[in-house]
């Protein structure tokens, strides 16, 4: 058998890719990545809080207009406030707040399977483990579905 050689891309090829990629994506999420994590969309930033959490400030009063639990749903919400829909930017609160109660009920029910011994209390929470689960993975992929949507 003889090996065959893959032919490698040349790296100016590699390079002229990568750039191309870096010009739509900056045409399609016109958000601005500072070296401290922060971000900023328009008139908005985006810093992650001692909580955890994330906020969203308006870079001219330095108010908090509210706090996410996913950077998604930050960027998001700053685009929907910004062009003042009250209604999309309280419905992705919505869905972080939705999206936070599944997941932390997870890793709640997911802590306590280990640690019963009785095996009805095991299936009520091998149940709740389950459903908790699949709400989240439905609420996660609301919430990446409304993020191609909002900037695609």
């Amino acid at each position: 058998m003889k090996k065959t050689k893959k032919s490698k891309t040349p790296p100016k090829v590699i390079k002229e890719l990568a750039a191309h990629f870096e010009e739509d994506l900056k045409k399609s999420l016109p958000i601005v990545v500072h070296p401290n994590g922060a971000i900023t969309y328009e008139n908005y930033g985006i810093i992650k809080l001692p909580s955890d959490n994330w906020g969203l400030f308006d870079l001219h009063s330095k108010d908090l207009i509210n706090q996410f639990y996913l950077k998604t749903c930050a960027i998001m919400a700053a685009k929907a406030y910004n062009s003042t829909k009250l209604e999309k930017f309280f419905e992705i609160k919505r869905l972080d707040n939705r999206y936070w109660a599944f997941y932390c009920d997870h890793q709640i029910y997911k802590e306590n399977i280990t640690k019963t011994k009785e095996f009805s209390r095991y299936m009520i929470l091998l149940n709740k483990l389950e459903y908790s689960q699949e709400k989240a993975d439905y609420y996660k992929s609301e919430i990446s579905r409304m993020f191609k949507f909002t900037f695609a």
